[in-house]
């Protein structure tokens, strides 16, 4: 498992998840990707497939520094 995430009392979670939602937290972008890397990977393993239509991406910055571009993974756009 990717190491960042939010710490939440005295544990660091990068995944939180209830009914069929999940939420994949890090620092940045890059540890965001490999947590999404890691889960599509497991959930391969299951037989199971992410809609990348029902995805969606939010990018919360402390500083108002975000600056609005294309993002794409995997040669798709990103809805964020």
């Amino acid at each position: 498992m990717v190491p960042g995430g939010t710490k939440i009392g005295k544990e660091q979670l990068n995944v939180l998840a209830y009914a069929d939602d999940t939420v994949l937290g890090g620092k940045n972008e890059i540890e965001i990707r490999q947590l999404f890397v890691e889960m599509e990977s497991a959930a391969r393993k299951l037989g199971l497939q992410i809609n990348q239509e029902k995805t969606k991406y939010m990018i919360v910055e402390r500083k108002n520094t975000l600056r609005k571009k294309n993002r794409t993974f995997e040669n798709k756009k990103l809805q964020i």
